[in-house]
């Protein structure tokens, strides 16, 4: 559960303007969710937490390239 909540995050962040702060709860509840899928065996907790972790990341990238200025550098 944790794992699909990173996910969540992770997407929200993408499409969020300042969803940098939604992101990093992303990678924090991906982490949890893999840490109790590996202790428990699960292997869709797993898979769910380090894809959250991923997609929280690329939403970190996304946020940080869209504060780049256009024009020439004054």
């Amino acid at each position: 559960m944790l794992g699909l909540l990173g996910l969540v995050c992770g997407v929200v962040g993408i499409f969020y303007i300042e969803g940098i702060s939604m992101a990093f709860l992303g990678i924090i509840l991906g982490g949890l969710g893999y840490y109790f899928g590996l202790t428990s065996q699960d292997r869709m907790g797993q898979i769910l937490g380090i894809s959250a972790a991923v997609l929280s990341a690329v939403a970190i990238g996304a946020n940080g390239l869209e504060g780049i200025p256009y024009g020439p550098l004054q």
